[in-house]
């Protein structure tokens, strides 16, 4: 009887001991991170986030939607199902994405979009919005173009994915400030999926409808290397301008080069940060705002060493 109560109180001794550890056991926190597409400002984007949830001990996993909305949908509910806690997202459509980014929130899920979503779709109370002034970016980008170039050109713009808020933001910008010159003419507005060979074919078509054409006004750097290329191949590189806007590695050359008027930058790593230091602190209980904005930078020849990219 002795032995068997021996026993007993090894085995409960035995189970405190497990239950205390469990309880002492610090919950793996898992990050999503759903893109609308993995190009060169999300593969900059990822490295950095990347680091900052190794710096706070999170679990990180990659959801690339391809572009695809209902591809995007059906990977947020697995995120969903999986017990994913954060979830920053790049939604590839706004409205179509909306009802599935309300029912993470209503999972407990921390929402961070990284698209300003429209007070309309009904969840702004619920998510958290790191942005960027994407209309803002698309005003700037034209303005500077009309200031360098003038009040009296033919100009294409060269835009990213069709539907995507960010790039209908931008082209938006870009229209407000053209239309207030008479002696600006927008021969054509390609979306082009911020793809760098559909830029190119893009470009090559304009060139050829457009034998006078002045400028591009493009939406991102990866996409104005496919229109410089055109540009090159029809031996109009005197004649053809670019202004564009993304600021990677790559664009720090190609503005010394002359292949591009000036970009605007807004760095993806700082998305990343952002993001992921806005996570942390609703998860440890700090006070935040839902919507936090990031500034942006013209960068040109004389800047080209010194402004952030990345």
């Amino acid at each position: 009887m002795k032995r068997l109560g021996l026993v007993l109180i090894v085995l409960v001794v035995a189970c405190g001991m497990l239950f205390a550890q469990g309880a002492n056991e610090t919950k793996t926190i898992k990050v999503a991170n759903s893109v609308a597409e993995y190009n060169e400002w999300n593969h900059l984007f990822e490295k950095v986030m990347i680091e900052k949830c190794t710096e706070y001990g999170y679990q990180y996993q990659l959801f690339d939607s391809a572009q695809d909305s209902e591809t995007q949908i059906n990977q947020v509910r697995s995120a969903i199902a999986q017990g994913f806690n954060v979830l920053v997202i790049q939604p590839s459509n706004n409205a179509a994405l909306a009802p599935v980014m309300g029912d993470a929130a209503d999972a407990g899920m921390i929402v961070i979009s990284l698209y300003d979503i429209s007070a309309d779709l009904g969840i702004n109370d619920k998510i958290y919005q790191v942005l960027f002034g994407q209309k803002a970016s698309g005003v700037l980008q034209a303005e500077e173009y009309v200031k360098l170039e003038g009040e009296k050109n033919k100009v294409a713009i060269i835009a990213g994915l069709t539907g995507a808020d960010n790039a209908q933001q931008r082209t938006a910008g870009f229209m407000e400030v053209f239309n207030k010159y008479p002696g600006i003419e927008v021969v054509q507005t390609v979306y082009c999926d911020w793809d760098r060979q559909k830029a190119m074919a893009a470009a090559e078509d304009i060139i050829t409808a457009h034998p006078d054409l002045d400028a591009f006004i493009v939406q991102d750097d990866g996409m104005s290397w496919g229109v410089h290329e055109a540009i090159v191949a029809a031996g109009k590189t005197a004649q053809i301008k670019i202004a564009s806007q993304g600021f990677y590695e790559s664009s720090i050359q190609a503005l010394k080069d002359g292949f591009w008027l000036f970009t605007i930058t807004y760095p993806a790593g700082f998305f990343a940060r952002d993001a992921v230091d806005l996570a942390h602190n609703i998860l440890t209980g700090q006070k935040v705002d839902r919507v936090q904005t990031l500034g942006m930078e013209l960068v040109t020849v004389e800047n080209a060493d010194t402004a952030a990219h990345d």
